[in-house]
């Protein structure tokens, strides 16, 4: 194409401008067969067909309607060192595209994912393989893959459907039962004859806490202690709040907090405990945890007597059980000593 050779910049046209706005769009990684028209005899011309140069252009990351479609995409040109000299275009077709609807999920532990990966091809080019591979914290392995004819899964229970492969162009994968070890990005790798193309799905599993308020000593002031148990990923906020009879909540400070436990599977607990003061009415104490897999603060609360009521109910409590032990052992005493019927002898014969 001439001694001063190209530096060609390559450009995406999108047609119905006024359509990007109300779209939504993703990005996927699209493969083009083209041709590469060089430039002809004189400045500005093209040359004749014995010149044009096929190529192939991959794209990374196109933005590409939720549909997957690319009916908006039209043609590509690329300028030159020096910018007097022409322009040539790329005239290109749709290869092969993967794409997903699904780039990033959140899921609770123990629910099932389905990790959408979708794709088209070209007609007469088929579909090879399929492999899905998990990363995660540096390191990688092998989910599930798929080569013509065959399907063989890594993790227990993984699946995809052949037969939407093969029809629909549909290679998702459904991961039933999540546990913490799936979490991690997902790679969605489609291979044809020609071609080789993938996408990638963040995963990320969660798991909500629960809360458990309790009285842990009875001794005046009381202590509360708040259990959170069972929760994932590692970030927690727990607030206590405090409401008196006919009073305002108002956030309480001074909570300390145990170390953190982590489970067997990889879930944390913590607990958070605080001197309650009662007051001379009494109090209501909530304690509120907020977590990312929670749509609203989830809490626990418990009321607080003052401490004439505490020590009114005790000897109330105390006097009861005297009570009740003494006609306990009152019963006791009366079938002791009450006369037991005569047994009548018994004559054989």
């Amino acid at each position: 194409m001439g001694s001063e050779g190209w530096c060609l910049l390559v450009c995406l046209a999108l047609s119905g401008a006024a359509d990007a706005v109300e779209r939504q769009w993703r990005p996927v990684d699209v493969i083009l067969d083209c041709f590469l028209m060089g430039e002809g005899g004189h400045r500005g011309g093209f040359a004749s067909s014995e010149n044009m140069v096929k190529a192939l252009l991959v794209l990374k990351q196109v933005p590409v309607p939720d549909d997957g479609s690319l009916e908006g995409l039209t043609d590509f040109q690329g300028g030159t060192l020096a910018k007097d000299d022409p322009l040539i275009t790329f005239e290109a077709s749709v290869e092969f595209q993967v794409t997903t609807q699904s780039p990033s999920l959140n899921l609770l532990l123990g629910s099932s994912a389905s990790l959408h990966c979708g794709f088209s091809v070209a007609p007469g080019l088929g579909i090879t393989s399929v492999e899905w591979r998990l990363q995660h914290k540096g390191s990688g392995q092998l989910v599930y893959c798929w080569t013509t004819g065959r399907g063989r899964a890594k993790r227990e229970g993984a699946t995809l459907e052949p037969r939407q492969l093969l029809t629909a162009g549909d290679a998702s994968l459904t991961l039933p039962s999540l546990t913490l070890k799936d979490e991690g990005a997902y790679v969605c790798q489609i291979t044809t004859s020609l071609y080789r193309a993938q996408q990638i799905i963040q995963l990320d599993v969660q798991a909500a806490p629960k809360v458990l308020l309790s009285l842990a000593s009875e001794a005046l002031p009381p202590t509360l202690i708040c259990s959170v148990t069972g929760y994932y990923p590692l970030d927690v906020s727990v607030t206590w709040i405090r409401e008196e009879l006919g009073g305002d909540p108002a956030p309480v400070s001074g909570a300390s907090f145990s170390s953190l436990r982590q489970s067997v599977a990889g879930t944390y607990s913590i607990s958070s405990s605080l001197t309650a003061e009662p007051g001379s009415v009494g109090a209501t104490y909530t304690c509120q945890v907020t977590h990312v897999s929670l749509e609203e603060p989830l809490g626990a609360d418990t009321w607080v007597a003052p401490p004439e009521q505490r020590t009114a109910f005790g000897v109330l409590f105390a006097s009861s059980l005297f009570l009740l032990a003494l006609l306990f052992l009152g019963l006791q005493r009366r079938q002791a000593t009450s006369p037991r019927p005569a047994r009548t002898p018994r004559h054989s014969g």
